[in-house]
């Protein structure tokens, strides 16, 4: 069983209740704990915003962090096979590869300052 489904049937296990919303991250159900929506697979609890429609949407703050989260471990993924890597066509690849995403960080982070304002 996978850490996930193991951290999964400990909500439950300790009485959340499992949602019928999934994770817009990951993919993984939902679970209320304590009055809060919380995704057991990313480990962060999920706020919903009222929307005009009558679905309700999650908050920009929490999507901009998740996707920061994953930038950040692709350019931990870049590095570790750079620092291996002999071949200079992949080098030329993945250091570009990295440049573009500390590109996307720094706007990124730009948007979140912005929404803090």
């Amino acid at each position: 069983m996978s850490e996930d489904v193991k951290r999964m049937a400990d909500l439950l296990k300790s009485g959340a209740t499992m949602l019928s919303d999934v994770c817009p991250v990951c993919g993984t159900p939902l679970f209320k704990v304590k009055g809060e929506v919380f995704c057991a697979k990313c480990n962060k609890p999920v706020v919903y915003q009222k929307a005009m429609s009558p679905e309700a949407t999650l908050s920009p703050g929490y999507l901009l962090e998740s996707v920061e989260m994953t930038i950040v471990g692709k350019i931990s993924e870049a590095n570790e096979v750079l620092k291996v890597e002999k071949d200079p066509e992949k080098l030329s690849l993945y250091s570009n590869l990295v440049f573009g995403w500390l590109s996307m960080l720094e706007k990124l982070r730009g948007l979140k300052d912005s929404f803090k304002e």
